[in-house]
């Protein structure tokens, strides 16, 4: 389990002390420590600047020659009479006028920096034209796969109040000037909660005796309104092992890269950007400890969500590519036709969201966690939505996660929001 200092630091009210008293201290009364991580030390030598210059390399059709403005942040490097510094690039996405990352020499590529020997970055001749460091891809950043451009930052990349200036640190700009403690999972046994950053937060604060409160949204009387536009049937039919079945449809997404700010929260936790749709469930989890699940609207049969127990000899094609053959033990989500996907444990590859995605079911359930892990033993597929139902996440806070999750993936609410629920609780009753 990954915890994130700084996002620590954003939902508690008092200072934590130094990382090194810290840790004694979680180690004492929370969770063994296994690794303290820093990220400020893989990101230190990254600058936010702006491609000022951008030409054609005279000698080398793919590469470009630009002159870039990092503010004379960075000593020790040539610059021309207006102070800019010059970088070979060859993604051919570089352009003038961009804000990109520079990594300058004597830098270390972020991708290598807990390698034996990490990548020291130096200034070179490419064909002939001496570059001074690198401009960097998602994968050299070690924030992403991707490597057919380098990373363009953009307003809505930055937290919000933060503005783009040329020079200043990647890691500060974009929380990456973090610590990270890795606990020991078996530690948090029969602690649900701190399988997210919250409950962490909220122990960390016990420890050292001070009051703590959930933020806004997680802990105010949720109020869902009444939407149509897209057909959706929800239904339960495994009640006894299925407590909450949550769920909603929204209409007009666009699934695109996350802002920049959040890749590096999730990298920060521990998670792998993949775009924004799943970035959010996953980044949901992560802080609460609840997971949720998107799918594509438009490849659920029937336009049919339901829960129940899975038929001897059904079989599910998962995320992982591989098919399963299931029993009458298994929980497994369906659409009108068929599995598609085992639950609490993993989606179907028929009903993933994707670039062409345009319409989206979530959902926020919870399920029993002895038949889970009878089913992730008989399959042998454990997965971190697992790790967490594993442990017996409370369906109290399904509410206020799904609530959070609808606003992070924009689009248009186009269904009512289905509530299946096999208790009666005052905190609930958000329809009244």
């Amino acid at each position: 389990m990954k915890v994130s200092l700084n996002i620590i630091k954003q939902l508690i009210n008092f200072e934590l002390p130094p990382v090194d008293e810290l840790v004694a201290r979680v180690n004492q009364q929370l969770g063994g420590v296994e690794e303290v991580i820093d990220l400020n030390a893989k990101y230190g030598g990254a600058r936010i600047v702006r491609v000022v210059e951008c030409a054609k390399h005279p000698d080398a059709d793919r590469l470009s020659v630009t002159k870039i403005d990092d503010g004379r942040a960075v000593a020790d490097v040539p610059r021309d009479d207006n102070g800019l510094v010059q970088v070979v690039c060859g993604a051919p996405n570089v352009h003038a006028d961009m804000w990109v990352i520079w990594l300058p020499p004597k830098s270390t590529v972020p991708a290598s920096f807990d390698d034996d020997e990490p990548f020291v970055l130096g200034a070179r001749p490419l064909r002939g034209v001496l570059s001074q460091g690198m401009l960097a891809a998602a994968d050299e950043l070690a924030i992403g796969t991707d490597h057919e451009g380098i990373v363009e930052i953009r307003e809505r990349d930055v937290p919000a109040g933060v503005e783009l200036t040329a020079g200043a640190r990647f890691a500060e700009t974009l929380g990456l000037d973090d610590y990270v403690l890795d606990i020991e999972n078996k530690m948090f046994t029969h602690r649900p909660d701190c399988f997210g950053q919250l409950g962490v937060a909220r122990e960390i604060a016990g420890i050292f005796h001070q009051q703590f409160a959930s933020p806004e949204w997680y802990k105010s009387v949720q109020q869902f309104t009444g939407a149509e536009g897209l057909d959706l049937t929800v239904t339960n039919d495994a009640p006894e092992l299925v407590p909450r079945f949550m769920a909603v449809a929204i209409r007009d997404v666009t699934v695109q890269p996350s802002p920049l700010w959040l890749q590096c929260q999730l990298v920060a936790m521990g998670g792998k950007p993949i775009n924004n749709i799943v970035d959010a469930t996953n980044y949901i989890m992560l802080i609460t400890a609840q997971p949720t699940h998107a799918y594509d609207y438009n490849k659920l049969r029937g336009h049919k969500l339901e829960a129940r127990m899975a038929r001897d000899g059904e079989k599910v094609s998962l995320l992982n590519g591989k098919e399963y053959e299931l029993t009458s033990d298994d929980i497994v989500i369906a659409d009108g036709e068929g599995v598609i996907g085992l639950a609490g444990i993993m989606g179907g590859a028929d009903t993933e969201v994707s670039s062409d995605t345009k319409n989206i079911v979530l959902e926020c359930a919870n399920f029993d966690m002895y038949a889970l892990r009878r089913t992730a033993m008989r399959h042998g597929i454990f997965t971190d939505a697992l790790t967490r139902f594993n442990k017996g996440q409370s369906p109290l806070q399904n509410a206020a996660v799904l609530k959070r999750l609808m606003s992070m993936v924009g689009g248009v609410q186009a269904s009512e929001v289905f509530d299946l629920k096999q208790f009666d609780d005052w905190l609930d009753d958000y329809f009244d």
